[in-house]
């Protein structure tokens, strides 16, 4: 095979390659055109293979915290009217109103515009994500072009295409949620590419949109003030800057970040009340004291550097308490601390040389450090997200690798095409697509995991077993999921019975866990386990320490079900005093005063709550019962048609219409009704 030996330059600045073999020798000449092609050429290589890895998943439904941005935010189901709500609040404010201190408008206002286009569509939002990281990788590439231009193209290439296809980044693909990483990351290409053409051309128009860009990728997640430092830093290794430019630069970005910061304290103070961390949220909460709290965080880190080189197992999930806390005398704790010094030495130290490898090193450490719980205790303990922008750092260590022990940087050549750029490295890219081969294989097999809930807490518990959330979320899919859509009367129990083991599992682990005693309580609710619900809920309202409408109106209806109906008239006043738009605590309390035989009084209550939802079967038919038991019977055939129009499965209200019938004296009637009600009954036992 021919071998590189060097490089001339042809009058008119075309490159010449020339290659050399045992028998003869060969030049090879690229224009800058051929150049340009060959650019454009790779270029399409990395948008597409990033496209085709994860198309997969424009098939997928809603995952993990992905209906928090979605169909449960209030604020961006209101489409593009919502959007200067966004602006004005907190990122969880549309979930569930929080306080706590996010900001990121950037992401929700394109759910916004997404839903006011799409409306409840998983699947176009899976699509946005794909495009977005498509670009994302190709523009890349294009900086990558940038920053190596006094190279060849080989080193962005290998780069770009190892980014393109670890297996650290299907979390933030595949999960609606992620969209925040995505576009921090791609703002923040976006603003370097600006930037190093103002450095290059001084275009004010560059300049003006590399801060822009900046400002955004601040906007859409907190972590995108790392380039405030990367920007600088990047012009200084690879860029020819005179003091002036980067002095203008350099007070442009922290100028953007001031008005970022401001802006942020201004929404983020007026709303935000303190928020205490616990375990359930950060390990690092359960850490006796500091030294055990830093031994732990350098332990994580160690971890992120190990799912780097080999990215398994994966897991969504690893809080309390899948890592264990550590003393410096652990293993773990004590190399990671070694290594990430060195890390920090060496790169400070090689950085004045401009090495390639001291920037890589920088580039990871500095866009770990708001995440690495080193410096500042997060929401959370360890993320594979948190990776999906410092992962660049390493795929910039292995590339100069995998080209220092190939001795492909001898190879200074412009190739004019694609055959040639491949066969000429043929000795690296045998190397990369090995590589590049068992990240997709992983990536696409590990991309399946997030087709669904059911799917990702499933598989991902076995791997995280002494996680309480991760057998609390398999818990809850198994209950919420699974268990509503099977009909088998056998099988619902055995779901149920497994969701229960799951939820005391997750309790065992984390014992003051509210919202796992919630659900544990549904699933004894819905296993007719009143006793052990009501005495369940009761742990849980607890440990809320605040008023709960959900689980007032939950607790009330049980205590209807036992006969306690002035207990749960109390219970449901509050439900409905912190909830005045709970329909369901209206149609509990309706039953409640029924119960009580107050049947006139349960009227209102019932018609509050189908004026609430509009399409509530129950309310209708217990709005039935209530004139049946007034005897007003053809009031109450009305709304118990109504009830079955909506719910057409509910054996109870076809009974209740041939019950009515009868007590109207017309058994031709009744007769059909009472025996289809039977029918389904004996059905829904099997």
């Amino acid at each position: 095979m021919a071998k590189y030996t060097g490089q001339q330059q042809n009058k008119g600045g075309k490159a010449k390659v020339i290659t050399k073999s045992p028998s003869k020798q060969m030049e090879v000449t690229a224009g800058p055109k051929a150049l340009k092609r060959l650019r454009n050429g790779l270029g399409i290589i990395i948008a597409v293979f990033a496209f085709v890895l994860y198309a997969q998943s424009i098939s997928f439904n809603y995952t993990l915290d992905d209906g928090t941005v979605l169909r449960e935010n209030k604020v961006t189901k209101k489409g593009i009217s919502g959007i200067p709500e966004i602006i004005k609040h907190g990122y969880w404010y549309g979930f569930n109103q929080s306080r706590e201190a996010a900001y990121r408008p950037t992401s929700l206002i394109m759910f916004a515009m997404e839903w006011q286009l799409f409306d409840d569509n998983p699947h176009a939002s899976h699509l946005i994500n794909i495009l977005l990281y498509s670009l994302s990788c190709w523009l890349l590439f294009l900086l990558l072009c940038k920053l190596f231009e006094k190279q060849n193209l080989l080193f962005p290439f290998i780069c770009a295409l190892l980014y393109v296809a670890h297996p650290i980044h299907t979390e933030v693909v595949d999960s609606i949620k992620s969209r925040d990483e995505i576009l921090c990351f791609l703002f923040g290409i976006v603003s370097l590419l600006c930037l190093i053409r103002y450095n290059n051309k001084k275009s004010i128009v560059a300049l003006i949109f590399g801060f822009i860009s900046f400002f955004l990728s601040l906007l859409s997640k907190e972590t995108g003030i790392a380039f405030l430092v990367i920007i600088p830093l990047t012009l200084f290794v690879f860029a020819a800057t005179d003091i002036k430019r980067v002095l203008i630069i350099s007070a442009g970005l922290l100028v953007f970040t001031g008005v970022y910061l401001f802006i942020r304290s201004q929404i983020l103070d007026s709303i935000t009340t303190s928020h205490e961390l616990m375990a359930i949220d950060n390990t690092l909460m359960d850490a006796k004291d500091f030294t055990g709290r830093e031994a732990t965080a350098f332990f994580i880190l160690l971890k992120y550097v190990f799912l780097l080189i080999i990215p398994h197992p994966l897991s969504y999930d690893y809080s309390f308490a899948q890592i264990k806390i550590q003393t410096l005398g652990d293993p773990g704790a004590f190399i990671g601390i070694l290594l990430y010094v060195a890390m920090g030495v060496y790169s400070v130290i090689k950085i004045r040389k401009k090495s390639v490898l001291a920037y890589a090193i920088l580039l990871y450490l500095l866009f770990l450090s708001p995440v690495a719980n080193v410096f500042l205790i997060i929401g959370s303990t360890m993320a594979e997200r948190f990776m999906y922008i410092p992962s660049l750092g390493f795929c910039i260590v292995l590339t100069w690798l995998l080209i220092k022990l190939t001795k492909a940087e001898s190879v200074k050549s412009k190739f004019g095409n694609l055959k040639q750029f491949f066969s000429v490295n043929s000795s690296v890219m045998v190397i990369v697509i090995i590589i590049v081969g068992l990240y997709s294989i992983k990536t696409y097999s590990r991309s399946q995991d997030w087709k669904g809930n059911v799917e990702l807490f499933g598989h991902d518990v076995e791997f995280a077993d002494n996680s309480a959330r991760a057998h609390y979320n398999w818990g809850s899919a198994l209950l919420l999921n699974l268990y509503p859509k099977e009909k088998n009367k056998i099988k619902q129990n055995n779901i149920l019975d497994s969701a229960i083991f799951e939820f005391n599992k997750a309790n065992s682990i984390f014992n003051n866990y509210s919202d796992c005693y919630m659900n544990l309580a549904l699933a004894y609710t819905d296993k007719e386990d009143n006793v052990n619900a009501i005495k369940t809920y009761e742990i849980a309202n607890k440990l809320y320490g605040k008023p709960n409408a959900k689980l007032y109106n939950n607790l009330g209806m049980l205590y209807g079900k036992l006969g306690q109906f002035d207990k749960a008239l109390s219970i449901l006043d509050s439900a409905i005093k912190y909830d005045e738009d709970n329909a369901e605590a209206h149609n509990n309390r309706g039953n409640a005063l029924a119960g009580l035989k107050r049947f006139k009084e349960a009227l209102p209550e019932f018609e509050k709550a189908i004026s609430i939802n509009k399409k509530y079967a129950e309310a209708f038919r217990n709005i039935g019962s209530t004139y049946g038991n007034l005897k007003e019977y053809p009031l109450a055939i009305d709304n118990f048609k109504i009830s079955y129009s909506l719910d057409s499965t509910d054996a109870q209200t076809v009974y209740f219409l041939g019950l009515t019938y009868q007590m109207m004296g017309d058994s031709a009637v009744a007769k059909p009704y009472v025996e289809k009600a039977n029918r389904m009954h004996a059905e829904q036992q099997k």
